[in-house]
């Protein structure tokens, strides 16, 4: 016990300040009963007291207690220090046989006692309570604590939620300015193919091309598509050469070559760009005329191609000078060389019809020194058709270059195009229709030998 309350001594007097005086009195008290006989047993009853008081005492340190609790224990403490007080008085002043018997006697002790009995017992209620107290607000905690876990369990969700919504928001957002920006492209590409379209000034070829669908007769022609020349060339970078007579329906299969190679390009599968020469039009009569067609038709549906040539008009003060034919030359080579590797069709008609009269060299001279130059260049992506009649200087300089070529005179598929064609008439006109069918033959007859291929 001596030992005890040394140790407790000073760290009790920091929580509770009466300790100090208390635990003085008990090493008081303990120094005088070593020298009286027989006074541990007489001192056992108030000793056990104290000893269970300092057990408690400890506790009340490491767990602080409450203001109502700590005024019960500064009261047990005056208690205490009474009661020592007292004993000692006696311890020193007789035996321990007069202590007893004085200690028995004394009413002030008794009371004393009493009321010690009385606080410990308030202390043992006021610690019960405490004790319930901290459950009940340790179960409100685990409640709140449950409570919060709820509560971010399903903020968790709701984020969840809008962190999936914003996902979605995010990506629908990156579609629209997607859609803007192409839409901007779009606008800007469009200005510049009418830039481009000024600046060269191409005559417009679909005037002829419709002019030549209109007069294709539906079922005709399909010797020539169905043959293996045809197919060679449209499978194999080569030229192709289509020659007859005037008359002999070259711009109608012209017309026809390109109908055939649009279904190609529709499919993003290749590019074509063409021209049809014509007498009676000044502006489709020299490479001149050809050159700015045939790129424009490329830098219209071919972005790469477009880039090409937007070069060339951004070097030429954006448009506000014309490019020599050299140049529209070179930016034609430069569009064949797209490393894109689509197949690109050139399809010429009646280049019979460019003029072959003045200039040195001729405006026709020009146009086949320009084919023969491509062919010569042996681009593995570029296919050209030429169609004209069977004049010498075109002979000469288209059939050195090519094994591919198609007299239209010559073909039996084209007489059977003109059988085919006499007998629909025929047949179709009002006054003939009540003819005799062996006066309708006749007439078919006639006409298809006659024809000579025209």
């Amino acid at each position: 016990l001596y030992a005890l309350s040394a140790t407790l001594g000073e760290g009790v007097g920091l929580v509770f300040s009466p300790a100090k005086v208390i635990f003085a009195g008990i090493g008081v008290l303990l120094l005088a009963a070593k020298d009286v006989s027989g006074s541990q047993e007489a001192l056992s009853n108030l000793f056990e007291r104290v000893e269970n008081f300092f057990k408690r005492l400890e506790t009340y340190t490491e767990v602080p207690p409450t203001a109502a609790m700590t005024d019960i224990i500064v009261k047990i403490m005056v208690e205490v220090l009474g009661v020592l007080a007292l004993a000692t008085k006696e311890i020193k002043q007789g035996s321990a046989k007069k202590y007893l018997k004085k200690l028995a006697g004394r009413t002030d002790i008794e009371d004393a006692l009493g009321r010690l009995d009385k606080l410990t017992h308030d202390e043992a209620l006021m610690a019960t309570a405490q004790i319930l107290k901290l459950a009940h607000n340790v179960d409100n905690k685990v409640t709140s604590v449950d409570d919060k876990v709820k509560v971010v369990i399903e903020d968790g969700r709701e984020a969840k939620v809008a962190a999936k919504e914003a996902k979605v928001a995010a990506k629908e957002a990156k579609l629209i300015m997607q859609q803007t920006a192409n839409t901007v492209d779009q606008v800007k590409r469009s200005q510049l193919h009418q830039d481009l379209r000024r600046w060269l000034s191409p005559p417009d070829p679909s005037i002829n091309h419709n002019i030549a669908r209109g007069a294709h007769h539906t079922g005709t022609a399909s010797w020539f598509f169905q043959g293996t020349i045809f197919n060679n060339w449209k499978s194999s970078a080569s030229l192709l050469w289509v020659h007859g007579k005037p008359g002999s329906g070259k711009s109608i299969l012209c017309s026809t070559i390109v109908q055939d190679i649009e279904s190609i390009c529709k499919a993003g599968l290749a590019f074509m760009a063409y021209f049809y020469f014509d007498f009676r039009d000044t502006a489709k009569q020299n490479r001149r005329n050809l050159l700015p067609s045939l790129l424009i038709q490329f830098a219209e549906c071919s972005d790469p191609c477009c880039d090409v040539l937007s070069r060339i008009y951004s070097e030429h003060g954006s448009g506000t000078r014309q490019p020599s034919d050299e140049v529209l030359i070179q930016c034609l080579k430069d569009m064949i060389l797209i490393p894109d590797q689509l197949p690109k069709y050139i399809v010429v008609d009646a280049l019979d019809e460019c003029s072959n009269t003045s200039g040195m060299p001729t405006p026709r001279e020009q146009v086949l020194d320009l084919v023969k130059d491509l062919v010569g260049l042996s681009f593995p992506n570029l296919h050209i058709c030429v169609t004209s009649r069977p004049e010498i200087d075109i002979r000469s300089a288209l059939e050195p270059i090519t094994s591919l070529h198609v007299s239209l005179h010559d073909q039996s598929g084209q007489k059977e195009d003109i059988i085919q064609y006499v007998s629909s008439v025929v047949q179709s006109d009002t006054k003939m229709r009540r003819w005799r069918q062996e006066d309708k033959n006749l007439v078919v007859e006639t006409l298809s030998e006659r024809a000579d291929g025209m």
